[in-house]
């Protein structure tokens, strides 16, 4: 007995149109749009994922649109721009169509929970973003702030440095 193409699957699934984010899936060749996609519902809903705590157990959700239809998602927020990644603007809010953007990792990084914010010189700007502005590097300070240096001493410039003449 010969048997014919597709014999045995459902009619339903024989008609199914996919959106081919996940060609090449279990090789690994899944797009990185639909990666991003599916980490994202990991955070959110899955209790048994590493950083479901920051996400998820916060109360962090997707909206029900994206979280039940990838294409959706894809037609909201577009594919993935190389070099940049999905920041939710709103670190508290939920993954939705008015909170979040396609963001390059060094903007995305001042937009951590984490993140420690300092007034000095009349602005308020990130460690990270004080550092870039005044030209030193992250460590300096980020070490500075660890041994509890604050005020004006937090942004002197270094005393000594260990580049070569």
């Amino acid at each position: 007995m010969v048997r014919k193409y597709n014999e045995g699957v459902a009619e339903s699934n024989r008609k199914r149109k996919t959106h081919g984010g996940t060609v090449g899936a279990r090789q690994g060749g899944a797009s990185k749009t639909y990666k991003i996609w599916t980490a994202i519902k990991q955070r959110c809903f899955n209790p048994n994922t590493e950083h479901y705590h920051r996400y998820g157990g916060r109360g962090i959700t997707m909206c029900q649109a994206w979280a039940d239809d990838y294409v959706a998602f894809v037609r909201d927020v577009g594919e993935k721009p190389n070099g940049m990644t999905l920041e939710r603007i709103d670190n508290d809010g939920d993954y939705e169509l008015t909170n979040v953007r396609w963001s390059s990792r060094k903007d995305q990084a001042n937009n951590r929970v984490t993140n420690v914010y300092v007034e000095y010189m009349g602005m308020t700007k990130t460690l990270a973003q004080w550092a870039d502005h005044l030209g030193y590097k992250y460590g300096l300070i980020g070490s500075r702030w660890k041994k509890g240096v604050r005020g004006d001493a937090l942004f002197a410039p270094p005393r000594w440095s260990r580049s070569k003449l």
